[in-house]
């Protein structure tokens, strides 16, 4: 059963973001989730695999809505460049929940699944 199709989308993305001057990696990937006039942002280590280790993740401030069509583009403050790698929809909205955490079902590479950012990390789970 498609929950997605029932509700009104909302848009995630998922940007490499390099040359970040308080990133000793030298590059992480930012999780953005679209919430009314501004994105909720997580900053990950890796990129998530479906069913695969959590990786770590930190909330951080939110976004600007513009993030969400952005293909690539420098960050203000000579802060690096972020570029999207990958994109898709969600159908919930936010709860009342942990500013920091969050469970929903989206659409990953034509897939949908469970998303889970908690204690733990950011994760994402085939649908069962």
């Amino acid at each position: 059963m498609n929950t997605l199709s029932k509700k009104k989308p909302y848009r995630w993305v998922l940007l490499r973001h390099v040359g970040a001057p308080d990133d000793l990696r030298g590059i992480h990937f930012d999780f953005l989730l679209e919430d009314k006039n501004f994105c909720r942002t997580w900053r990950l280590s890796d990129i998530p695999l479906l069913d695969g280790p959590s990786v770590d993740s930190v909330y951080v401030a939110p976004h600007k809505l513009e993030w969400l069509e952005i293909e690539e583009k420098v960050v203000s403050g000579n802060r690096g460049v972020a570029t999207r790698i990958k994109k898709g929809v969600f159908a919930s909205c936010f709860q009342s929940i942990p500013i920091g955490y969050v469970k929903l079902n989206l659409h990953w590479e034509d897939s949908e699944v469970d998303l889970v950012i908690d204690e733990n990390g950011c994760r994402i789970f085939s649908k069962k």
